[in-house]
């Protein structure tokens, strides 16, 4: 494949298949949970993957540096039970949930695929969408790479420095 976006898509699902068991399905984001239908056919904990923005900028000739953002959306179907007064037992299982996040993010925060910058978390969110039966946890990271698609190459290649920036 020559889109940067397919082969990073499919390097994540591979790196949280292999280092992150406990999410039962990957999958690209469609919207998936608003609908009862496709919900149904997610298996929980379960995890969607979009670029939802991506900047760029000139590099030489027709070349361009690419600053994307990820957003992985986990999916969990809630346990309650975390009140103050429950068993502890069942409250290390209504918080499991942010156990999943944390090892997802320690795999993902600094990966590196060959074809561009480690990855960097920037933000994480909660949404409780108790009316549609989830707890949401949405987390983006950020990448770079250098795009050579006028190149018509099938290689996407980066340059690194010492200072962390992208040289050409």
């Amino acid at each position: 494949m020559n889109s940067f976006f397919a082969n990073l898509f499919l390097q994540i699902q591979n790196q949280i298949q292999t280092q992150v068991p406990e999410i039962r399905f990957v999958e690209q984001n469609f919207g998936q949970y608003a609908f009862d239908d496709t919900r149904a056919t997610l298996a929980y904990p379960a995890l969607l993957i979009d670029f939802t923005n991506t900047n760029y900028s000139a590099l030489q000739g027709n070349n361009q540096l690419g600053q994307a953002t990820i957003n992985l959306v986990l999916l969990f179907a809630p346990y309650s039970q975390s009140y103050n007064l429950a068993p502890e037992l069942i409250k290390l299982q209504a918080l499991n949930y942010y156990e999943i996040e944390h090892k997802l993010v320690h795999v993902l925060q600094n990966w590196q695929p060959d074809f561009c910058t480690p990855l960097t978390r920037t933000d994480a969110k909660s949404q409780n969408r108790n009316e549609i039966g989830l707890r949401i946890r949405e987390l983006n990271f950020t990448t770079e790479f250098e795009d050579y698609a006028d190149d018509n190459t099938t290689e996407v290649e980066v340059a690194f420095s010492f200072n962390g920036s992208i040289g050409a």
